[in-house]
């Protein structure tokens, strides 16, 4: 794979009011997937403030292409108002240990804003709208990404001095994850069947990890080089260690086509999603307790981190309610977001 740099920022003149000083107080990183309506438009705030009161962290809602924060604790939580005009971005992911939201506008402009009273700035350009953005687990780095594609977005610095470097892959991507010391796992296509699970550390070393039958997502433990791998065709998760792997769990457990995999802060904790049947599979990393599966009324669609210990959103809120999984309670809780309020 080939780096290739994109250079500095380029600062944007964009009013930003304070719409998230209580954010400052801390919530994990929350990936937010996209779902663009409407049509781009300025990205000056819609004037709203972030309510008082428990965050839980800033969520997508893809019925009208939205950013909003998240009020409450699990099983009590309220959506808050738009911080933007509906429209004015495409996709975007919140890091709230750096307190930096990087977005894509529908014209394909990444920017990236740290909080609070910073002003969006461009980092580049010829960004998919339709891109995945995903932060390593500290929130220092990101990868960018759409499916398919033959490279990638890596995001280092953040949140002092955010640069951009590109990376290119021989075949179609199918995922990518980074860890706090800037290793970069990428999943892609291995010949006519199969994936490839490659890793590129900082220094630009690089090793072929796993070749899996079909990917079921994967994810870094915070503070660690150990990476979870999900193989979505041998219903599998496994934990990598210095190269080598340990399963964790297999679809005697429960796994049925896992499309994504997630870590709980204390590192204690693995969430599996299952796209097969809707079902969630919690895995004690201790080794102390056995896997423990949870069933969703809805179909997720992610597991995006927010506020607390190992609390994931499932489901965004929208018209309907979104829904959120607490893993690290005695036994796992499967709740609902209420939806955004017609009007709001």
């Amino acid at each position: 794979m080939k780096l290739h740099s994109c250079g500095r920022l380029n600062a944007e003149l964009s009013s930003v009011t304070c719409v998230a000083i209580l954010l400052l107080s801390g919530c994990s990183s929350s990936s937010i997937n996209s779902g663009s309506t409407g049509t781009g438009g300025s990205s000056t705030p819609a004037g709203t403030t972030v309510s008082t009161g428990a965050q839980m962290g800033l969520i997508w809602n893809s019925s009208d292409s939205t950013l909003r924060t998240l009020v409450g604790v699990p099983g009590a939580t309220q959506i808050g108002p738009a911080l933007f005009p509906a429209g004015t971005f495409a996709t975007g992911a919140f890091a709230s240990p750096t307190q930096t939201a990087l977005l894509i506008d529908p014209k394909g402009n990444l920017k990236a804003m740290t909080l609070p009273s910073q002003q969006p700035v461009t980092l580049t350009g010829d960004v998919s709208p339709s891109s995945q953005i995903t932060f390593s687990p500290h929130g220092a780095y990101a990868v960018i990404f759409a499916p398919g594609s033959s490279s990638l977005l890596l995001v280092t610095g953040i949140p002092q001095s955010p640069a951009v470097a590109t990376v290119s892959s021989a075949t179609q991507i199918q995922g990518a994850a980074v860890s706090d010391a800037g290793t970069l796992l990428v999943a892609a296509n291995s010949g006519a069947t199969g994936v490839t699970i490659s890793a590129t550390t900082a220094s630009g070393a690089r090793t072929t990890l796993a070749t899996l039958a079909g990917y079921g997502g994967m994810s870094f433990v915070p503070g660690s080089e150990d990476s979870l791998i999900a193989d979505s065709q041998a219903n599998t998760l496994a934990r990598y260690h210095n190269g080598t792997p340990t399963t964790l769990a297999t679809g005697a457990n429960g796994l049925n086509q896992p499309f994504a995999v997630a870590a709980s802060r204390d590192d204690h904790w693995a969430v599996a999603a299952d796209r097969a049947d809707g079902s969630l599979l919690r895995v004690d990393l201790t080794g102390i307790t056995t896997p423990v599966q949870s069933k969703c009324t809805c179909s997720p669609t992610q597991l995006s981190a927010l506020n607390g210990n190992a609390v994931f959103e499932l489901a965004p809120p929208g018209a309907s309610p979104g829904w959120m999984i607490e893993a690290d309670s005695p036994e796992s809780r499967v709740l609902f977001i209420p939806a955004v309020r017609s009007g709001q």
